[in-house]
């Protein structure tokens, strides 16, 4: 096989991971809410991304060929993945995730190769081009997602699927308020959404918008829940190019850059946890919970996905956060998986746990337990003694293996 055959088919098999290791991410409907307003020297769009994932970054691409310049805000998997962003000719684009739509391809239309988000960014400049990248492309992220985007005119629109097409959904509004439903089946009645109703009560009340009043709107929209928390927010000023950056729902301490000055530094990216250096006491609780709940969001998908994301974040959390994720991850994820009757999958866990850190006491110990609750006890008498060999003073183990010994 040539050397352009292999490069090919790693090239298909890295596609392939990437489009795995998103899918998961996308399995639940984050809460995010975008704001986008407009007045006669005023365009700005806010985002709050609601996750729980605590790989958080900014990055900056520099223009290149016929692609423009652009901040991109996202999250670090294998590569980088895009969840909003501005480019320089002053063009937002964001997203809100949904349930399956039931988008079909239109075979008139050309297949997308690349990140939606990133291309829209690259290639569009204002509105109408991206009403005709939509045009042009099969899109089937709009299955399950809606796209939020507005020009640095004050234009602004949500692209969506609705009744068998792609919908551009405008405004004669000042502002436009994305959430988690398809606007197009709500049009003249309530909204299904608290996040949107308080957004749009919150902006109503305005004469004049500002980068403070965006900002009040995130504030009052943002989440902290179990299952999703605002990781990020930021508002871009589409015609100044200012990006206002806030970390973790803390409004107080934003930070502020402009994408000409950044971009002109080269290509840059960086952790958000690394940008922002003080660390509020619910900040460091959730980076230090984070990586179980990925692993096992991961593992709702299948064990290869959890085993993905626990590579993905045991390389990266030293980068973004100086410090290892540590033994806790893998045996807290395992006997959870014990504690559901899972115990095939738990046994997994802990024997990578035991592969990872070799030299724990811990580890062994924890497995050597469920061996034997599973009967499993020759295995057990090993990890016992691997254990002993260890940690000759460790107690518990030194009592389970006499029983067992006696038996």
């Amino acid at each position: 096989m040539s050397y352009k055959d292999n490069l090919e088919r790693s090239m298909q098999r890295f596609i392939l991971i990437a489009f795995v290791l998103i899918a998961a991410l996308k399995t639940e409907s984050y809460p995010c809410t975008i704001i986008m307003v407009s007045g006669s020297n005023t365009a700005l769009a806010g985002s709050n991304e609601d996750s729980v994932f605590p790989l958080t970054m900014v990055w900056y691409v520099p223009a290149s060929g016929n692609y423009y310049a652009r901040v991109c805000f996202g999250y670090k998997m294998i590569f980088n993945s895009i969840q909003g962003g501005m480019n320089e000719k002053g063009l937002f684009v964001d997203g809100n995730s949904l349930g399956k739509q039931g988008w079909k391809q239109n075979e008139t239309k050309k297949t997308l190769i690349g990140p939606l988000l990133d291309m829209i960014l690259a290639t569009c400049a204002n509105i109408e081009e991206v009403k005709e990248f939509f045009n042009t492309y099969n899109t089937p992220v709009l299955d399950q997602a809606r796209i939020p985007v507005m020009d640095k005119s004050g234009a602004s629109m949500i692209v969506e699927w609705y009744n068998g097409d792609v919908v551009f959904l405008e405004t004669d509004e000042t502002y436009q308020v994305a959430t988690n439903f398809v606007g197009s089946k709500y049009i003249g009645t309530e909204k299904p959404c608290w996040r949107y109703n308080r957004a749009v009560e919150h902006l109503g009340t305005k004469d004049s918008y500002s980068v403070e009043v965006v900002r009040d709107a995130l504030d009052a929209t943002h989440v902290e829940v179990d299952n999703s928390i605002t990781v990020y927010s930021f508002i871009c000023d589409l015609k100044n190019g200012d990006i206002y950056v806030c970390n973790y729902h803390d409004y107080n301490n934003p930070l502020k850059f402009n994408l000409k000055e950044e971009i002109m530094k080269g290509q840059q990216e960086y952790y958000l946890g690394k940008l922002f250096g003080d660390r509020s006491v619910e900040y460091e609780k959730f980076i230090e919970e984070g990586p179980v709940k990925m692993v096992e969001k991961g593992y709702n998908n299948n064990i290869n996905v959890a085993f993905m994301f626990y590579g993905i974040l045991s390389t990266n959390y030293p980068k973004a956060f100086n410090k290892d994720i540590g033994i806790n991850v893998l045996s807290q994820a395992g006997m959870n998986l014990f504690g559901m009757g899972k115990i095939d999958d738990c046994i997994i866990f802990l024997e990578r746990n035991v592969e990872v850190f070799p030299d724990s006491a811990r580890s062994h110990f924890e497995l050597a337990n469920v061996y034997l609750k599973t009967n499993n006890n020759e295995k057990a008498m090993a990890e016992y003694n691997k254990t002993l060999e260890i940690n000759p003073d460790h107690r518990e183990a030194r009592l389970a293996l006499d029983n067992l010994q006696n038996r």
